[in-house]
């Protein structure tokens, strides 16, 4: 019976990472496929919100491609003032997030483009995106804004924000960054 089991876990497992690749390859790198934040760098991005939040309680957070929530969950029960939103557009990775987060009451996730949503309210913004749609977004998050707001980006630069901070980290011995904007206000 395990055996069994394992197989058919063995056999989703294989036919989502086949999503993402042609996901990934039909978009042309414009949207970030689903890959969940862990080790040394999640802890870090996390480190740098709470220091944020604690100065600045009862604020509305995003995470902009929240995928499983993996940013939001830990923020959210620590931080129970604060409003936290995510956006996903991934319907598979927007429904695990919708289950983690069902009996988390400052938490609500929606299966949107980021692109088309009003940003205006955040104060702390988190995301994960891919170069080719970097510029885009600075623009957005530049123009959405107020010049106070914190931008956490996991792993890629968004150059037409003004940079703040960018912190050395890792996931599995590969050395990546952490950057830290304001809006170029």
């Amino acid at each position: 019976m395990f055996f069994y089991f394992s197989i058919v876990l063995y056999v989703l497992a294989l036919a989502y990472f086949m999503k993402l690749i042609v996901n990934f390859i039909s978009c042309r790198g414009k949207e970030p496929p689903f890959i969940c934040s862990f080790g040394k760098i999640k802890k870090e991005i996390l480190e740098e919100a709470r220091i944020f939040l604690r100065e600045n309680s009862g604020i509305k957070v995003t995470d902009l491609g929240c995928g499983s929530g993996s940013l939001l969950i830990p923020l959210a029960k620590e931080f129970k003032m604060s409003k936290f939103v995510g956006y996903e557009y991934d319907w598979i990775a927007y429904s695990i997030a919708k289950i983690r987060t069902f009996y988390i009451p400052n938490i609500v996730i929606y299966k949107k483009n980021f692109f088309e949503a009003d940003l205006k309210e955040y104060k702390l913004v988190l995301c994960y995106i891919t170069p080719g749609i970097a510029d885009l977004l600075g623009d957005k998050l530049n123009k959405d804004l107020a010049k106070d707001t914190l931008i956490i980006s996991e792993i890629f630069e968004i150059p037409k924000l003004k940079k703040i901070k960018e912190i050395m980290s890792a996931i599995a011995f590969k050395k990546l960054k952490i950057f830290l904007y304001n809006p170029n206000k």
